[in-house]
């Protein structure tokens, strides 16, 4: 397969990701109940969510290979750290797909006790940091892509900023109705990353 066919693909992977993650944060269930989270809406929610880890984690590591040495350090840390960070939530996101439906409906104690399991023991310190690695590394990656013309100005400069402001919006100074905008915003942006890729594929190939 050649390297242009699998940049189009990263993008295409990208456009799907991005509205997926933006209707993911949106319709999230607001109440973290047994009877909601062992509903098949639930079920549902999640297993969108990490459609769109999975798709935006091909897709970002089909646009950045190809002209990783272009990207330098800071394009190398920023994939790096948003791997790792998007790694670590598809596992939680896997918890709460698959095994806190179970709980839910078969042991409602466990979940009324501990939640949807974000704020289980050492998991309400982790998740968070992957969260705001997962951002970070994409702020990064913005940063390389625009310093070195791989993606428009435009397109590079609205990838840092909705990054960061995904970021607040995941924080505890945000709020829900903060992280449902920036995340619709963040998805928005890498729908636009995906479909510049798509168009205009030869941009993100080594120089």
């Amino acid at each position: 397969m050649e390297v242009r066919t699998i940049i189009k693909l990263g993008g295409v992977c990208m456009m799907i990701s991005g509205p997926v993650l933006g209707y993911s944060y949106i319709t999230h269930p607001t109440h973290m109940t047994p009877e909601v989270i062992g509903s098949p809406f639930w079920i549902l929610i999640h297993a969108l969510f990490a459609l769109s880890l999975a798709l935006g984690l091909l897709g970002t590591l089909a646009l950045y290979a190809p002209g990783a040495t272009r990207s330098g350090v800071p394009g190398l840390v920023g994939f790096v750290t948003l791997f790792v960070g998007m790694m670590m939530i598809f596992g939680l996101d896997y918890y709460e797909t698959l095994i806190a439906p179970y709980l839910a409906v078969h042991y409602p104690q466990v979940i009324a006790d501990h939640g949807p399991g974000d704020a289980m023991g050492p998991v309400a310190i982790f998740f968070p940091l992957a969260g705001m690695m997962t951002v970070v590394g994409y702020a990064l990656l913005g940063a390389a892509w625009l310093g070195n013309s791989i993606v428009s100005r435009q397109l590079g400069a609205s990838l840092i900023v909705t990054a960061l402001a995904f970021g607040f919006g995941l924080s505890p100074f945000g709020g829900l109705m903060a992280a449902r905008i920036t995340a619709a915003a963040f998805g928005l942006c890498l729908t636009g990353i995906g479909f510049a890729a798509w168009r205009n594929a030869d941009r993100f190939q080594p120089a």
